[in-house]
């Protein structure tokens, strides 16, 4: 009787300790399983990366970037309005009037369009003084004629004519920002960025900035406003180091025969990351006396 008491103790002690192994192993298979299920989910993940469709549906999903910021101003003097344009007493008079000018132009530049904020002094007869305005402009690849209309500026008053009175127009294109004039009679052949301006029909180009840094290289100048000087004697600021990355520049031109003067500040955010990778591993030059 002892021996089968035996017995059935090892056989339960045998059974439970069956029992525990396979619940083990069940547990270890569990977990195999959704170890293999996570990295089967992974890598068809990167397979649908590879997904020209999953990835254009990804970058309509994503924010659009906002990649450059210009801000334009720009002067026209006496010269201009007497030689140029040839403005009598009565067309001034008529300008200063009803007439609005263009204070700054600042242009956003996102990878899918440009977004024109204009600010404008307002006549001497509004009491307001400055308004602003925003434009979108969406480029058409295709027409390289598209342009967008910022500011417009008539120089006399409307006669009974139905031909168009003259005006100034300040145009945004996909590449340039030019101002033109729609004059009676051509005005002088000198645009404002040094090249001869065409005329056709009256029509005559003043001057175009460039909205690339390739274009604008032959305008890059020294800021006035960056008139701070860091403790090595360098102009703090926008300045390009030794590698030459800033993502700050300042351009301008002055046309003395035209009487016109423009300045362009240009931020270059898609260069901001290099430009301060560059701040972080430029070292500076330990003085001589400081090495002894």
């Amino acid at each position: 009787m002892d021996i089968l008491w035996t017995a059935v103790g090892i056989a339960v002690i045998v059974v439970f300790v069956f029992y525990v192994l396979a619940q083990h192993w069940q547990r270890l298979l569990r977990q195999q399983n959704w170890t293999i299920r996570r990295l089967f989910e992974r890598v068809q993940s990167l397979e649908e990366m590879a997904d020209p469709e999953w990835r254009r549906r990804l970058s309509d999903a994503v924010p659009v970037p906002l990649e450059q910021v210009f801000t334009l101003s720009f002067r026209l003097d006496d010269r201009f309005w007497h030689d140029a344009v040839r403005a009598t007493e009565d067309d001034l008079e008529f300008i200063r009037e009803y007439g609005s000018f263009v204070g700054a132009v600042k242009l956003e530049r996102w990878r899918s369009h440009a977004v024109a904020t204009i600010t404008e002094v307002l006549p001497d007869r509004k009491a307001t003084g400055w308004q602003t305005r925003a434009l979108d402009f969406y480029p058409d690849p295709a027409n390289s004629g598209d342009a967008l209309s910022l500011w417009e500026l008539a120089l006399s008053r409307p006669g009974l004519s139905a031909e168009r009175p003259p005006s100034l127009e300040l145009l945004l294109r996909a590449n340039s920002l030019e101002l033109r004039g729609h004059l009676i009679s051509a005005a002088p052949d000198p645009s404002g960025n040094g090249h001869a301006a065409a005329a056709d029909n009256g029509d005559v180009l003043f001057f175009r900035v460039p909205l690339d840094t390739a274009g604008l290289a032959e305008f890059r100048s020294h800021d006035p406003a960056d008139s701070a000087v860091n403790g090595n004697g360098n102009a703090a600021g926008g300045e390009a180091g030794v590698n030459g990355n800033s993502w700050q520049a300042f351009y301008s031109h002055h046309n003395e025969e035209l009487g016109i003067e423009w300045q362009l500040r240009l931020r270059d955010l898609t260069r901001k990351s290099e430009w301060e990778r560059w701040k972080i591993l430029e070292s500076v030059a330990m003085p001589l006396a400081a090495r002894e």
